[in-house]
């Protein structure tokens, strides 16, 4: 692309014949010619808000609405003498695009701000409560349909439906969801990956209740307000501690060695080994590891405990659960 005139400096008139072009396309609906102009200006150093809106009336009127939203953004991203207007556009952008949620996080940040010019806080604080209602009822409409179609993943056994689906309540609120929830922890047919997000999704919103948790047919109780988190576990720190040593002798040793047992808790949490068997657990990850640096020579059953062998297997096959629902 020819950006030679970038570092031109227009001359008054040639500004001013650029800005009558821009505009009387504008009004004759030339918005594609219309860009045209205003680009030119822009590309030579004008940055006239007037300019700025007519590009952005330009873009909206052509339906290109992803390069609006961002020049929106670049806009607001400058912070200049012109932030609140250009709030206020980006605002009743979004909600033209019915985007409801994007326009209450935009304006719940921007109206904690004191110094917004009378005219403008008027105009942002009836947006915001025009737009209010209407975010209740597209998150009313959200959880419908991702109830609807979690529904319908459990009822047809598609696990990375389900996957998917409740990694997408990562950022939502999962109260409209406890019931379902509760299902799905009891449920065998639930891949354990799926139940351990679920578990961390509860304990990230503090759920003051006692939930039921089936793996490997084993059943545990837990209140996910006072439970603890899985990167936190007393025994996941003890068994990480016993390896800590690893860290600077063998990098890349320590790190496999990390990886085997985030795998290990990622598919078995909220169920956890004995704090007495770290021992045996920090055996059982070296025996891997080394195995794994080493294929040929394998595990030598021969010098392990059977404890020691039913860890090993155990980790093994987790690695395998794990994978089947997750890629790295």
């Amino acid at each position: 692309m020819n950006r030679q005139h970038d570092n031109v400096v227009l001359f008054p008139k040639q500004k001013q014949d650029l800005e009558k072009n821009a505009y009387q396309a504008m009004q004759d609906k030339q918005f594609a010619e219309a860009l045209t102009y205003l680009n030119q200006l822009i590309a030579h150093g004008v940055t006239d808000q007037e300019v700025f809106l007519g590009k952005l009336t330009c873009l909206i009127e052509l339906g290109r609405q992803k390069e609006a939203e961002q020049m929106c953004e670049d806009l607001i991203a400058k912070k200049d003498d012109n932030y609140f207007s250009y709030i206020n556009i980006y605002a009743t952008l979004l909600f033209q695009f019915h985007k409801h949620k994007e326009v209450a996080e935009l304006l719940d940040e921007a109206l904690e701000i004191n110094r917004i010019p009378d005219p403008l806080k008027g105009q942002l604080k009836k947006l915001y409560e025009v737009n209010q209602p209407l975010v209740n009822e597209q998150v009313e409409q959200e959880v419908n349909v991702t109830k609807h179609e979690l529904e319908e993943a459990i009822d047809n056994d598609d696990t990375m439906a389900q996957w998917h689906l409740i990694n997408h309540l990562q950022r939502a609120d999962i109260k409209p969801y406890i019931d379902l929830f509760v299902s799905m922890l009891v449920e065998e047919n639930i891949h354990p990956v799926i139940k351990t997000v679920i578990v961390s999704l509860l304990q990230a919103e503090s759920i003051n209740k006692e939930f039921e948790v089936v793996k490997f047919r084993q059943r545990l109780t837990i209140n996910p307000s006072v439970f603890p988190y899985m990167n936190k576990h007393p025994f996941r720190l003890k068994l990480k501690e016993t390896l800590a040593d690893l860290e600077h002798e063998d990098p890349s040793f320590y790190r496999f060695s990390n990886q085997l047992i985030d795998r290990y808790f990622y598919v078995h949490y909220p169920f956890v080994p004995r704090m007495d068997e770290v021992d045996n657990m920090n055996q059982a990850v070296i025996a891997i590891v080394k195995a794994s640096f080493d294929p040929q020579t394998g595990i030598d059953e021969a010098i392990y405990s059977m404890e020691v062998l039913e860890k090993v297997n155990k980790m093994i096959e987790s690695e395998q659960i794990y994978f089947s629902i997750m890629e790295e």
